[in-house]
């Protein structure tokens, strides 16, 4: 494959990705994704007399994602308790929210992961014989789930995240016109964008499937190609290495490893112990961005004594400290690999010098035993 049909292939690609995930502080603060504390979290909002003091402007947009023949009236947004959480039924399962007014009663099971396997009929018969009554309130019954599906009992709708989150989008944006900034406001933004990253599923949408499998072969021939230029940069870096390095004896050898984020080329002085060591990571999302990434061991003594071994924290982009090493970062904005190998060598040639004694020692017991 020639490089203008490798060019071709890449924008024709591109135009398919899915948009990075923002994270939240959800993501930060929570081990993953709970069905129960999401649900409290929606409650809270939806309830117009909550201290959040946003009135029915959450409660709105989801009746809004309602058929608009079953969306109670403007008057008619209200609450006259707040949202009950698990409510239970005769045969003593629990609905995971209702809301109620004395119009109208809402019922919804909140869906993420889990498959529409709960009771629906009874579910429905019990709200509508229960809390209906003799006042012939309207029952609603509805799932809330990223792809709106409906269970088969009948009286059941599914609402889907997008419509409702695009609402609350809208009704945040208006809540920050009257409001301005507040925390819960913040918290809202961090949930809208928690519950979108839910909806952003890994699977292939259909105008995916359908070019990569109108793409086979050429996809194929470019990830052999992406493999073999990875595989011929680390041999000819490998080789500059070690000839920048001849003087010192003692080889250079490399490999690479798959890191989540992007494809990682490590070089170390052969047999060597310890945790020291220089990686070249290449950076994914932004093209031609490289970054060396020294590792040194922390046996070698703290910030200060590294500056006077050849390895100084502010001649670096960024550093940080680890249980075992220091991460040292270096960044290119371009792939001049001249520059990377002499830096790559810069780096290696300090960690050989401080470390040659304790080094020496550790493969000497190794060779003896």
């Amino acid at each position: 494959m020639d490089v203008e049909r490798m060019k071709a292939l890449l924008e024709g690609a591109a135009r398919l990705r899915r948009p990075s995930r923002e994270r939240t502080l959800f993501d930060i603060g929570a081990r993953g994704y709970f069905e129960n504390p999401t649900t409290d979290l929606l409650a809270f909002f939806l309830d117009p007399e909550a201290e959040h003091g946003f009135g029915n402007a959450v409660l709105s947009a989801l009746l809004d994602s309602l058929p608009e023949a079953l969306q109670p009236a403007a008057c008619e947004r209200y609450l006259t308790r707040p949202p009950v959480r698990e409510w239970v039924t005769s045969r003593h399962q629990r609905i995971d929210l209702v809301l109620e007014s004395d119009r109208w009663v809402l019922a919804v099971e909140h869906k993420v992961y889990h498959g529409l396997h709960n009771d629906f009929a009874h579910y429905g018969e019990d709200i509508a014989l229960r809390l209906s009554g003799q006042d012939s309130r309207q029952v609603l019954c509805v799932v809330l789930s990223p792809g709106g599906q409906a269970p088969s009992s009948p009286g059941w709708l599914g609402l889907g995240y997008p419509d409702f989150l695009r609402r609350l989008r809208s009704a945040a944006g208006s809540l920050y016109e009257q409001h301005g900034e507040s925390k819960w406001l913040l918290f809202l933004r961090e949930f809208v964008i928690h519950l979108e990253n839910l909806t952003m599923t890994d699977t292939l949408t259909d105008a995916q499937e359908q070019f990569a499998l109108e793409h086979l072969g050429e996809i194929e021939a470019l990830t052999k190609a992406k493999n073999d230029a990875l595989v011929s940069l680390r041999l000819r870096l490998q080789e500059g290495l070690n000839t920048r390095l001849d003087d010192l004896g003692l080889p250079i050898t490399s490999w690479q490893e798959n890191w989540p984020v992007g494809p990682a080329l490590r070089f170390v002085p052969h047999g060597w112990q310890g945790y020291s060591s220089v990686v070249i990571y290449l950076e994914p999302q932004i093209p031609k961005q490289v970054w060396v990434q020294t590792y040194i061991d922390r046996r070698n003594g703290d910030l200060a004594e590294l500056a006077g071994k050849g390895i100084d924290c502010n001649q670096f982009d960024e550093h940080k400290v680890g249980r075992s090493v220091y991460n040292f970062y270096h960044g290119f904005s371009s792939m001049d690999w001249d520059a990377v190998e002499e830096a790559v060598a810069s780096y290696l040639r300090a960690i050989m010098a401080m470390e040659q004694g304790w080094q020496r020692e550790q493969l000497e017991e190794v060779q003896g035993d």
